[in-house]
């Protein structure tokens, strides 16, 4: 009787409550791209930026819808699993790590980033390696710790962080709605072309694949998926509108980060800058989202290859994420990496996952057996 309550309580301990497993998909989509999407979408639909994110949010749900369906067939293999199931061990390996890179590319992009804000706002006499050496250290115990400790820390920081939404809500009193006029004025074909720009902002949901085994109740997985992504594509629509309202079109294409931007235009009485307590809290924000790159690197490379334990990859991964993130260096050098790699990744996992969905589904249909 002892044993199996020992096992119950083993198994919680590493299931994701529906609110933990929603604020993590939240959290790795929200990262460093907040700071810029404004820029990327407004030099192709202008006034109307807000709605090319709206319909940016496509891509995610897709992959939510494609996750409900993998899980439902299949609620104990993670895509990985079920790859190798698909296209065989050689080939399905392969095609894993390809997809497993994109989570390393990502984590390294993330944490590059988070340098050249920290140190151009924040620590300006410090080199990006002294900024990296540290900050990546709580982030490799987080990962170490596992998928639940990961959860917890996105549950809770969300609620701290909620005040970088509301607080940038100040520029109403500045700005001015002639700056979003006219609505739809920049023609349906930008609207949808500034619409594939987010891939950049939206990716990231595909830890959706990795991690739904882990969801307590996987008949919510749907709801957690579109939840998470309502929640991230709300942030992205009020930062977009905020900065094309309070800064204009072509004012906002002068601000390498024009979201900080909002928060100069915050007077908080006593205090001189409101953009340093910004940069700090945005911090939490940019450790939520890398620690769960670095879960989702280390659990695939784990998934990939049993004898090495996820643990060992967090460690062995540490110097390897360094040197990567060093290479990026400036930020128009890693603008230009960034915008060119991103998109060849998530017509990738987009294309990788959907065969994967298609053969299961064919399979089902000629008497397969559950996966």
């Amino acid at each position: 009787m002892i044993s199996e309550v020992r096992k119950i309580n083993r198994a919680k301990d590493t299931l994701l409550t529906p609110s933990q497993f929603t604020l993590t998909l939240k959290s790795i989509m929200v990262g460093i791209e907040v700071m810029s999407i404004p820029n990327y979408i407004i030099s192709v639909s202008k006034q109307d930026a807000w709605i090319s994110i709206l319909l940016g949010a496509i891509y995610p749900i897709y992959l939510v819808i494609i996750s409900n369906f993998l899980c439902k067939n299949s609620p104990k293999d993670n895509i990985l699993v079920l790859s190798k199931k698909c296209f065989g061990n050689f080939l399905g390996s392969i095609l894993n790590f390809i997809f497993i890179s994109f989570f390393l590319l990502s984590l390294t992009a993330e944490l590059s980033g988070y340098s050249n804000v920290f140190k151009v706002y924040a620590v300006t006499f410090l080199k990006n390696y002294q900024v990296l050496l540290p900050v990546l250290v709580p982030i490799a115990f987080v990962s170490y710790k596992g998928i639940k400790t990961l959860g917890r820390l996105n549950e809770v920081a969300f609620y701290l962080s909620i005040s970088l939404i509301i607080i940038p809500a100040g520029i109403l009193a500045y700005g001015s709605f002639l700056n979003l006029m006219p609505v739809f004025g920049s023609g349906l074909n930008n609207i949808v072309k500034g619409s594939t720009q987010t891939g950049n902002a939206y990716s990231g949901m595909e830890i959706i694949f990795l991690i739904y085994p882990f969801l307590q109740d996987r008949k919510k997985l749907l709801k957690c998926g579109l939840v998470s992504t309502a929640i991230v594509a709300f942030i992205y629509i009020w930062v977009t509108f905020g900065t094309v309202y309070y800064l204009g079109v072509d004012s906002s294409q002068k601000y390498l980060w024009p979201v900080l931007t909002l928060a100069d235009s915050v007077k908080i009485p006593i205090i001189n800058s409101f953009r340093y307590i910004f940069v700090s809290l945005w911090s939490l924000v940019q450790f939520k989202c890398i620690s769960t790159y670095y879960f989702a690197v280390s659990y695939g490379l784990n998934q990939s290859i049993k004898k090495i334990s996820a643990k060992t990859f967090t460690i062995l991964l540490y110097p390897i994420i360094i040197i990567i993130s060093l290479l990026y260096g400036n930020p128009t050098t890693y603008n230009y990496y960034i915008k060119h790699l991103i998109p060849v990744y998530v017509i990738f996992n987009l294309t990788y996952v959907s065969i994967v969905a298609i053969l299961i589904y064919i399979k089902r249909g000629v008497n397969y057996k559950k996966l």
